[in-house]
């Protein structure tokens, strides 16, 4: 793998990493609540580009975020609990962007953790490919 595309990766984990650790479940005013979603939308649509991007390293064909998931899931990178998880990640990012039927704030809050959860088991897996790749 060239250096620009590694460096690609590693700008994306980084940018999960640090939205991430950011995150706090007790947002006390309506502007640090949006900072809050945007920062689980971004960093949600950074781990599916991280996907999007292993599959192509790896000559897979690329999806949409759905469809990449369960690609990572058939070759043995994700398993399917995980895949679930990334999955409500990314429904809940789609939820952040489009607005459907309002947001229901609480829940996104109460999802914090478990967004985090699954992003840093991602950022592992990912990390793992680039260890075997250079």
């Amino acid at each position: 793998m060239d250096q620009l595309r590694l460096k690609r990766y590693w700008d994306k984990i980084d940018y999960i990493i640090q939205n991430v650790q950011s995150l706090n479940d007790d947002p006390q005013s309506e502007m640090e609540k949006k900072a809050i979603f945007y920062s689980i939308q971004t960093s949600i649509e950074s781990a599916m580009d991280l996907i999007a991007m292993f599959l192509k390293d790896t000559g897979n064909e690329i999806g949409d975020n759905y469809e990449n998931i369960e690609t990572m899931v058939k070759l043995g990178r994700i398993n399917k609990k995980q895949a679930e998880n990334l999955k409500k990640s990314n429904g809940l990012r789609n939820v952040l962007v489009h607005r459907y039927n309002g947001v229901d704030e609480k829940l996104v809050i109460e999802s914090i953790n478990e967004v985090k959860e699954i992003l840093y088991i991602l950022i592992k897996k990912i990390e793992g490919f680039l260890d075997e790749s250079t």
